[in-house]
Formats: C-alpha cells, sequence, structure tokens
C-alpha cells in the first residue's frame, strides 16, 4: 500500500488522473444501478436488459477505431474534460424516462454516453504513461487504477443500491451528473509530458486508421495482448445480477438491495485478484504472463458457484471470484500493452483492444438475453453454460504459453 499512496503523492498529475476516476466511477455504479430500476418498472422482459448493456459496450467497438485516432492526434487531456462534460448533460436527460412510452430514450441516451465514453478511454489510458516514470511506476499505477475500480463498484454499488433505494432512480442520476464535473475539474488541472518529446503528424485521420490495425497485425505479440480482455468476455455477470436481484433474492425495493450486494462483491472480487497477484509479478513480465494464465483459470470457477446458487451468499461469492480473474487479466493486459507498443499509437492499439473486448461483450450480453428470454433457460443453467465456455481460454493461454517458453527471446522479439 505504501508504494501506492507514495505514487500519488510524488505524481501530481497522475493525482488528478486517479482523483478523476474516483468520482466518475462511483458515479458510474449510481447511473447502472438507476438505469436497471427504471427498465425493470418500466418492462417485462429479460432481454430489456441485455439491450442496456449493449447500448453501455457497443459503442466502444464501432467508435473505438476512431476515437483511438482522436487520442493520438488531439490533445489528450482535451478530450477527457470535454467528454466529461458532455456526459454530464447526457445523464440528466435520463429524467425525462418516466413512463413505458419513453423507455427507448434510456436506449439512446445510454449509448450516447458511451459513445463519449469511447473517445475517453483510450485518451485516459494513452496519457498515463507520460504522468509516471518508468514500468514499475506504470505497473503501480494500473494497479492503482484497477483497484480504484473495484473499490467504487463495491461502494458505488453498494452506495448507489442504497441510495437509489431511498431516494430513487432520479436522484442517482443527478448525484452521477455532478460527479462528471467534478471529474472534468480534476483533469484540467493535469500537467504531462508526452514520451516522445513531439507526437508524430501523420497525413489524415485515415491513414492513421489503417496503420493502427496494420501494427497490431504484423506484430502477433502485440496482437495476442490486445485480445486477452476479449478472449476472457464469455457470458454476462450484470444481466445474471440482475435478473437473480429480481427474480430469485428480490431484497430492497426494486431488488436494490440485491443489486448492491451483488455489485459490491464484485468489486471486492476486482480488488483482490490484482492485489494478490501483485504480490508476486513484481513487474516481471513472464510472471505478469502467469498470472493471467490464473486469471483465466478463477472465471470458470466463479461461474460454478453462480450456477449452483442456493442464495445470494453463493451467487455474490461467484461472481466476486468471477471478477478476480477478469480483473487480474484487466489489469496485466494494459500493463503489457503499455510497455510494448509506442507512445505514438498507443491510443489506437487500446481503442482496438476496448472495441474487441466490447464485441465480445455485447455479443455475450445478447447471447444471455436470448437464451433466457427465448429459449427460457434459468439464470442457474447459464452459470453451469458459461463456466464451459470459459475453459477455452484457459487451454488457449496454457498452450500460448507453452509455445511462448520454447521460443528464443530473439525470435519473439522479432515476431
Amino acid at each position: 500500500m505504501k508504494e501506492y499512496l507514495e505514487l500519488i503523492r510524488q505524481r501530481p498529475g497522475f493525482r488528478n488522473l486517479w482523483l478523476a476516476s474516483l468520482v466518475s466511477l462511483l458515479g458510474d455504479w449510481f447511473n447502472t444501478i438507476a438505469s436497471m430500476m427504471i427498465v425493470n418498472r418500466y418492462t417485462e422482459t429479460d432481454l430489456a436488459i441485455s439491450w442496456i448493456l449493449i447500448a453501455r459496450t457497443l459503442p466502444r467497438f464501432v467508435i473505438g477505431p476512431v476515437a483511438g485516432v482522436v487520442a493520438d492526434r488531439v490533445n489528450r487531456k482535451l478530450v477527457m474534460v470535454v467528454t466529461d462534460l458532455l456526459r454530464a448533460g447526457i445523464v440528466l436527460s435520463f429524467l425525462f424516462v418516466d413512463r413505458p412510452e419513453r423507455v427507448w430514450m434510456i436506449y439512446f441516451l445510454t449509448t450516447l454516453q458511451f459513445v463519449m465514453a469511447s473517445f475517453f478511454e483510450p485518451a485516459s489510458s494513452a496519457i498515463l504513461p507520460g504522468l509516471v516514470e518508468g514500468r514499475k511506476e506504470l505497473m503501480s499505477a494500473n494497479v492503482l487504477r484497477s483497484i480504484t475500480w473495484s473499490v467504487m463498484l463495491t461502494m458505488g454499488a453498494a452506495l448507489g443500491g442504497v441510495f437509489a433505494g431511498i431516494f430513487g432512480a432520479r436522484a442517482a442520476l443527478v448525484a452521477d451528473s455532478l460527479t462528471f464535473i467534478l471529474s472534468a475539474f480534476l483533469v484540467m488541472n493535469i500537467s504531462y509530458h508526452n514520451i516522445e518529446g513531439v507526437k508524430e503528424k501523420i497525413a489524415g485521420g485515415y491513414s492513421q486508421l489503417v496503420e493502427g490495425f496494420k501494427y497490431v497485425l504484423d506484430q502477433p505479440r502485440i496482437a495476442v495482448l490486445a485480445l486477452i480482455k476479449t478472449f476472457g468476455q464469455i457470458g454476462s455477470v450484470d444481466i445474471l445480477i440482475a435478473v437473480f436481484a429480481e427474480q430469485y433474492f428480490p431484497y430492497g425495493k426494486e431488488g436494490a438491495t440485491s443489486l448492491g450486494i451483488m455489485f459490491g462483491a464484485a468489486g471486492i472480487g476486482a480488488v483482490l485478484g490484482p492485489m494478490i497477484a501483485n504480490r508476486y509479478t513484481k513487474g516481471d513480465v513472464g510472471a505478469l504472463r502467469s498470472a493471467i494464465q490464473y486469471g483465466y483459470l478463477l472465471v470458470p470457477i466463479g461461474w460454478v458457484l453462480i450456477g449452483w446458487s442456493p442464495n445470494l451468499w453463493v451467487v455474490s461469492l461467484g461472481v466476486m471470484v468471477r471478477l478476480m480473474g477478469g480483473s487480474i487479466n484487466w489489469t496485466y493486459s494494459n500493463v503489457l500493452i503499455q510497455t510494448e507498443v509506442e507512445d505514438r499509437i498507443l491510443g489506437r492499439v487500446f481503442a482496438l483492444d476496448l472495441g474487441m473486448f466490447t464485441l465480445a461483450s455485447s455479443a455475450s450480453i445478447f447471447l444471455t438475453g436470448y437464451l433466457l428470454d427465448t429459449l427460457e433457460y434459468t439464470a442457474r443453467d447459464m452459470g453451469w453454460f458459461f463456466m464451459a465456455g470459459s475453459v477455452i481460454p484457459v487451454i488457449f493461454w496454457w498452450v500460448y504459453q507453452l509455445r511462448i517458453s520454447r521460443t528464443p527471446i530473439e525470435e519473439e522479439v522479432r515476431s
């Protein structure tokens, strides 16, 4: 913990970025609880939750490549401030969704909100190496950001569930809007340097877009790193949380308390995953890859517990274990990308990384909703189904690790 406190104290630019993430992530989980409450209130189909989650994820795939070019061509701090302020206004517009006939608005506004997030996230990830010094600080910064996301998932989900349960979804949406305004103020005060000194200018955004794809395709090692998150995105735990809260364990107003408990468990798991793994990796590339193997292994274990689910606490434990694995892989894939990829193209690689992840996530969300709603699978059935699918990435990464261990370092670098 001392290394994280030192990083916050000694790197003011990173401190502001971290604080901005802290407050906006808190608001994000208020928004998640409020949106699910509104959709559950005005609709009667599990696919309704699927569509709102798709609206939160698919824009990153559609907009991601363009957003990556913007992150590499435009001042990254400016991109983050503008998108924060736009999201503050968009979130307030959710207040107009006050009857079933207006439910379509929540899908439209959610899509707009996450179009803005699609520009913010690559810029945020790409600016980070310029706010710290060396691989050790970079790894600590990524772990701290992952821990922050996880703590805010725990606190935000718990507080959001309690807040929305007491004051209602509308008050939670207003609180979310205010967090975006505060985040924009904090980002405005970031000072950072571009690692390579001068940002390279390439003729035209289209050529930069093509260059980003070509860069990844020409280097299989980078392509694999950019797909780590995607490989682990089998099944939608968010939809199952909503279903368990509404149909199995509906504690609190409209299941808000159950939502808060399960999302809180997810946050605890996401905190524990990288914190435990970080004690053994110490920034070593080989150790990071091994940690990813364990991350993949935790995912099907979590799905087993969700499939069993005799009560809310076992479901929450399964969600926690599932998120431990996902958080390890998210954090360490970011570290490996940031250390292996040139700064001039980092935004585009992160946009591709997030884009492929969200495409897989959207497909998983739709499949989960379809199986629940159309084929009438139960939430417990889905846990077992996704457990079987999650074994595939475990095998893939194990085979990849064997290949890497037998490949001379010089050959790996050339590849």
